[in-house]
């Protein structure tokens, strides 16, 4: 009993403490924080997909918007608890579009292009595109292991100026494969 006298005795006192401070003198100051939720897919070892050491995440969905003209399209080694992988085995990962970077409409067949880049590790981004006909050699993402872990890539949507009869969905396929080296 004795207990639960001093809580109420602390909040009333609290609550008189805050009753008596004048409004004008409370300031406050904000901060915003992003929060951002990496949407990827893992690609498992192809040698031992039932039992993998690693898995090579790259992005489930790439969705542009008017305001998301930017979109992270990087890709990671990582172990099957999702951190950075730390064996002994190495993969290529390469990419290929299907419509050779562009965002078709399936109605009206009109396109809209769209880039992709990754950057090494200077920062400098280089350009990714079909270099063969579907099927063939792929632009190479790069090649992962414990030393390099990531690679940060972008895609880029290009001039997006519409006719109103051709305003729909857009679409193309990326297709990741992984090799072990």
């Amino acid at each position: 009993m004795g207990r639960e006298k001093k809580l109420y005795i602390v909040i009333v006192g609290l609550l008189f403490l805050i009753s008596n401070v004048p409004i004008d003198e409370v300031s406050a100051e904000v901060r915003s924080t992003k929060i951002i939720y990496y949407n990827g897919k893992n690609i498992v070892d192809p040698d031992n997909p039932l039992e993998p050491d690693y898995v090579i995440t790259v992005p489930a969905d790439l969705s542009f918007t008017e305001e998301e003209r930017r979109i992270d399209a990087s890709v990671s080694m990582n172990n099957l608890k999702g951190q950075r992988y730390s064996g002994v085995k190495k993969a290529r990962v390469t990419v290929e579009s299907k419509n050779n970077y562009a965002l078709e409409h399936t109605d009206n067949f009109k396109r809209i292009s769209y880039t992709l880049l990754k950057y090494d590790t200077s920062g400098k981004g280089i350009l990714l595109h079909n270099t063969t006909p579907t099927g063939g050699d792929k632009s190479e993402i790069g090649e992962f292991s414990k030393d390099n872990t990531m690679v940060k890539s972008e895609a880029i949507l290009g001039v997006t100026t519409i006719a109103q009869k051709n305003i729909g969905i857009y679409s193309d396929v990326l297709t990741y494969v992984v090799e072990n080296l």
